[in-house]
């Protein structure tokens, strides 16, 4: 049975930030970002400027597009990165 975009379970920023065995004032304390911003955007209520969402993404260890689809973005189509060697 093959599942739509939309039927797949996409992991939230909540979960990302407890796969990095981090709490929200944990993360807070690592990037520098205030807590109560964090949990702005875990909460759905605004969206980390990019500056913002590369120092996460590093903290929490996941790419950029892990990070945007946790926040809902639709990244559908956008290239993966390629690595030059």
């Amino acid at each position: 049975m093959d599942l739509s975009h939309s039927e797949v379970k996409l992991r939230t920023l909540k979960a990302l930030i407890k796969e990095a065995s981090l709490t929200q004032r944990s993360l807070s304390q690592k990037t520098g970002i205030a807590e109560v911003t964090i949990n702005s955007w875990v909460a759905g209520k605004y969206m980390p400027k990019l500056d913002n969402a590369v120092v996460m993404a590093k903290a929490l260890g996941v790419s950029l597009k892990t990070l945007s689809e946790s926040l809902g973005i639709d990244v559908s189509g956008l290239p993966d990165d390629i690595s030059s060697d």
